[in-house]
């Protein structure tokens, strides 16, 4: 595990925690306003965290993509 803002963080956890800062930093900013420092800013992890998990900005777009994809499909067959 690694520590970030001193407490351990799971490699899942910080996965998410990347995945909603670049949330809301492409909300606010716009995708092309939005760089891996942004989102490494917004989330409290060091970039080499991002980087563990994401190869770039765009494969970080893809897994939100694919996230809000399965998430209104799940809510759509619910209904």
């Amino acid at each position: 595990m690694t520590e970030s803002m001193g407490k351990h963080v799971s490699p899942r956890t910080q996965r998410e925690e990347i995945l909603d800062a670049a949330m809301a930093c492409f909300t606010e900013l716009g995708y092309e306003g939005t760089s891996i420092d942004a989102i490494a800013a917004r989330s409290g992890l060091p970039k080499s965290a991002i980087s563990q998990h994401f190869a770039g900005k765009a494969e970080i777009r893809n897994a939100l993509l694919t996230m809000w994809s399965e998430r209104l499909s799940g809510w759509m067959l619910s209904a």
